[in-house]
């Protein structure tokens, strides 16, 4: 299952969900892959703390030829940066923008990603693909790729905005009307009962693609992220916690067998 994560808009966890639901994954005995296709390269940081210069996700989009195991790591976690069981990585980093730029006039552009991720996806039982906020030819890569994307929306008010522009860029890229998507709600606060009212009512047509799982606005997992640690390793007693593994949970019972 290839599933990339993706909002135009920026500040609504992308990377947050991204790291803490394929750590569970990986927890959960499902071998994981994270491609990290966003230049802040927020992802990398949290399994991979030295970012090479090469054997990146820039090596794959650049070069057709590159050999793409060779830009796949083993994650490390936690202070001493054990080794993650079930855990990779194909990491970014800066000169991802750069790369995005060059790649941008290349014939089938949009196949790049999907070209080399077809000759490891056996290997794994889920690929996470992280994407930066907006829709570029990195994020045209990871749609192009994907079996399911996966938006995660916060209870902002205007938290929404562009959602429609969302879908028919992704409409386009998949040159079909009718795609898979979740909707993931993500940092709800208990106490602003009239915002989350609102976006509610916001979110009613998307009712069938709304995960069940809302992730809970809490402290340790901001926490957590500036740690460069998953929450489930920073504290896993807290509510994030909790939630990131009830979401994953109900990833894996969605998926296909």
């Amino acid at each position: 299952m290839k599933l990339t994560i993706l909002n135009q808009k920026g500040s609504v966890g992308k990377s947050t969900v991204t790291t803490n639901m394929a750590y569970c994954l990986s927890v959960s005995g499902k071998k994981t892959l994270i491609v990290d296709m966003d230049p802040q390269a927020h992802s990398s940081v949290i399994f991979c703390r030295d970012i090479p210069r090469n054997n990146t996700i820039n090596e794959l989009l650049s070069n057709k030829s590159f050999k793409t195991g060779d830009v796949v790591r083993q994650a490390v976690a936690g202070e001493d940066e054990q080794p993650v069981e079930n855990l990779f990585i194909i990491p970014s980093n800066i000169h991802l923008a750069i790369t995005a730029e060059q790649i941008t006039t290349k014939i089938h552009r949009e196949k790049l990603l999907y070209n080399h991720l077809k000759r490891i996806e056996k290997d794994f039982d889920f690929i996470i693909i992280d994407c930066p906020p907006a829709v570029n030819v990195l994020t045209v890569n990871a749609i192009y790729t994907s079996d399911v994307i996966l938006i995660p929306t916060t209870y902002g008010r205007y938290s929404l905005d562009g959602i429609a522009d969302l879908f028919q860029s992704i409409k386009e890229v998949k040159e079909e009307d009718d795609f898979a998507y979740w909707i993931l709600r993500n940092s709800r606060d208990a106490r602003t009962k009239l915002s989350n009212a609102f976006v509610e009512e916001q979110l009613a047509p998307f009712k069938k693609n709304l995960l069940t799982t809302v992730i809970r606005r809490n402290e340790a997992i901001n926490q957590a992220q500036m740690n460069n640690e998953p929450v489930m390793i920073f504290e896993p007693r807290s509510y994030g916690a909790e939630d990131f593994k009830k979401l994953t949970r109900e990833i894996i019972k969605k998926c296909p067998k």
